[in-house]
């Protein structure tokens, strides 16, 4: 297959599609509403009593400094590249929400720009810091939300007019020094890393003839118009022989990551080594999301399977192991990971799995690694399910596997049907959004991206609040949103110390709703095991969604290797169920 042809399938590891970029800013900024919340403690004031004084507090702590009525506000503000449009929602005088509606900013940028919003939020107050690497687009959500509830605009250029690249993350560099080249290079595909604008930054150096024959960005993290100008270099180092090229303006952090990479790729197939400048270069630009063997030239496989690109997914230690492998001229040729939430001190040691493979080329006889059990094994299963996908190419079988739209059309069925003056004008702007959502989410063709549009808008209908704020009457407990703290307890091998975890149930109908904003006050290292209680695995289902499903937190599996998470998420279900357990009429009198 085309070396060229490999460059673009691999194009979907580089984070340059703005339209999936606005989809997750809006997701993402929802996260700020809050509904009215009930704690979950065992009160001998009845529960009813206690609901209506928590109201209360949640109100007067509602308040904020911004002199609007209650409602949804639209304001545009300029970015980088162009116009940012949000739509702020203002609740007792206080955001509560900042979406993104639209942006023409590149996703690497834009994506640290967001962070604005958790700072504009959490301060109720437009006087925030941009960010920085971000500048124009962060100043350009400020000045959007400004817009929105002053009416002020925003007449300024676009950053892009004004100028090009303004900051870099850490180990980005604006300059690379000269190096020696090797004399020859031996024949062959190779791989190698640098760092651009906005992070890691790959290549695919292809040698024919002892000399450099093509270059194809695999990788990157950049904005695309600063690839696309930086990639002109490649030209020259391909008619130079040499990395020793000017970088292009406007595109130097970009350009210097290319140059980076190429060299770093170089030095795997020079023949006589390189110059101690460029092994400096390449030492502290390592990475090891991808690999392919020292000799790979060498190598010569028997994989029965049809040229391309393929993709699997398993269970490692932490949550999905996923790669991407490369198989030309019947040789596995790289094994990319494109996703991976393992230690990295574990996943490091794991990544031997990957040359042995690239060395043996075969999966059959290949021992998971000491001291790396899970990740090595989860990285091992992923090799082989990419090649399962191979075989069902090469045997002419379709790998093409829909998602499951059944039960999202049957909440976006639901959710049509629902009136909108029954229930409040901010939880339902809210449910509007999700359900916009949910629909774009019918074109998804991942299933985990369908089954988190699902899991938003079944929250958003369960949180949504009735104008009357009259409770059932025949229910047998008191429909609400209820915030619950439970201690997390380590098992015997007592291998983390005891913290609180805090989240939040819906109740409707007698049934538990929602389950949101699962979070633990002890090291960040339990983060890990507690998103992956919730949300389980490919493999695995997590706590929350069995409870969903059933209503019920009854004959429920843990997740394992997150099994104390999954049972304190258990016992606060449990726990909010007895204290929203209506009163009887003798416990009422």
């Amino acid at each position: 297959m085309d070396i060229k042809e490999i460059g673009k399938k691999l194009k979907p590891f580089a984070p340059v599609l703005s339209v999936a970029l606005v989809t997750a800013c809006v997701a993402g900024s929802l996260s700020g509403y809050e509904a009215p919340v009930y704690a979950a403690t065992q009160e001998e004031t009845p529960i009813k009593e206690e609901t209506k004084e928590k109201k209360e507090e949640k109100k007067t702590a509602a308040k904020g400094s911004f002199d609007l009525e209650d409602g949804v506000y639209k304001g545009t503000g300029t970015g980088y590249a162009g116009n940012i449009t949000v739509s702020v929602q203002i609740k007792d005088k206080q955001i509560v929400s900042i979406d993104i509606l639209s942006s023409s900013d590149d996703e690497a940028f834009f994506s640290r720009a967001k962070a604005v919003i958790d700072k504009i939020i959490e301060g109720q107050t437009l006087d925030v810091d941009t960010v920085s690497g971000a500048t124009f687009s962060s100043r350009g959500i400020i000045s959007a939300v400004k817009n929105a509830l002053t009416g002020e605009k925003d007449n300024s250029t676009t950053g892009q007019a004004q100028s090009g690249q303004t900051a870099a993350v850490a180990g980005s560099s604006t300059s690379v020094a000269k190096v020696e080249d090797a004399a020859a290079y031996k024949d062959g595909t190779y791989y190698g890393s640098g760092t651009g604008f906005g992070g890691p930054l790959k290549v695919m150096v292809e040698i024919s003839g002892g000399k450099i024959a093509s270059i194809q960005i695999v990788e990157n993290s950049d904005g695309s118009d600063y690839i696309s100008k930086a990639a002109s270099l490649i030209d020259s180092i391909i008619a130079k022989q040499s990395t020793n090229v000017d970088t292009v303006s406007g595109a130097t952090y970009s350009s210097v990551g290319i140059i980076q990479a190429v060299r770093d790729a170089l030095s795997q197939a020079a023949v006589n080594g390189t110059s101690d400048g460029t092994q400096d270069n390449n030492s502290n630009n390592s990475n090891n999301n991808s690999s392919s063997d020292d000799n790979n030239s060498t190598v010569t496989g028997t994989v029965p399977y049809k040229e391309g690109i393929y993709y699997g997914t398993a269970e490692g230690y932490s949550g999905d192991v996923s790669v991407a492998v490369v198989i030309q001229e019947k040789t596995i040729k790289a094994i990319l990971i494109t996703e991976n939430s393992d230690d990295e001190a574990f996943f490091n040691r794991a990544m031997d799995i990957v040359k042995k493979v690239i060395r043996t080329q075969e999966t059959d006889d290949v021992d998971t690694v000491s001291g790396a059990t899970y990740s090595s094994k989860g990285l091992l299963n992923a090799i082989k399910n990419a090649l399962k996908q191979a075989e069902k190419v090469t045997n002419g079988e379709s790998i093409d596997e829909k998602p499951d739209l059944t039960e999202l059309k049957e909440l976006i069925e639901k959710a049509e049907k629902l009136e909108e003056d029954t229930y409040t004008e901010t939880s339902w702007a809210v449910l509007q959004t999700r359900l916009a959502d949910a629909k774009d989410a019918l074109e998804e063709t991942k299933q985990t991206a369908v089954d988190k549009a699902v899991e938003k808008l079944k929250t958003a209908i369960a949180q949504l609040e009735s104008k009357d704020g009259k409770d059932e009457e025949n229910t047998k407990y008191i429909s609400g949103i209820y915030e619950v703290t439970v201690p997390c307890k380590p098992d015997d091998d007592e291998d983390f110390e005891e913290y609180n975890l805090t989240m939040t149930v819906t109740i409707r109908d007698d049934k538990i709703m929602a389950i949101t904003d699962i979070t633990g006050d002890g090291d960040s290292s339990n983060d890990r095991y507690i998103t992956k209680a919730a949300n389980g695995t490919s493999s695995i289902k997590g706590v929350v969604s069995q409870i969903i499903d059933k209503g019920m937190p009854e004959d429920i599996d843990t997740v394992s290797r997150a099994t104390c998470s999954s049972n304190a998420i258990l016992e606060g279900c449990k726990k909010v169920l007895e204290a929203a357990e209506r009163p009887t009429d003798t416990e009422a009198e």
